[in-house]
């Protein structure tokens, strides 16, 4: 499957200053790929694999189209990586809000 097909498939939201807003794209080509990028609230491999295990938690895929620095720090791979509280702190909204894990995510 490709982004696109995700797109389609899946609800989009970008991230605010209020927080995640839905927004409508229709393909990859909606947004500009040098300050942006799409990604999975729940990692695909993972989604796929447990798809029954999430359904029964009323768990959704989403795609939060985020800046690129920010997205970065949701996957811990920027130059120098916040810790969840500066992440919060930083952004108003906790990783585990962009980021799906059994864990820290709340549901």
């Amino acid at each position: 499957m490709t982004m696109n097909d995700d797109i389609k498939k899946y609800p989009v939201y970008a991230l605010s200053q209020q927080g995640l807003i839905p927004i409508e794209i229709m393909s990859i080509n909606d947004y500009n790929h040098q300050t942006h990028q799409l990604h999975h609230y729940i990692k695909q491999q993972s989604y796929k694999r447990d798809k029954k295990w999430f359904d029964d938690r009323n768990i959704e895929q989403k795609l939060i189209l985020l800046p690129c620095y920010v997205h970065e720090q949701v996957h811990n791979t920027a130059i120098r990586n916040l810790t969840d509280s500066e992440f919060e702190e930083k952004f108003n909204i906790s990783r585990w809000d962009l980021l799906f894990n059994r864990r820290y995510s709340k549901y």
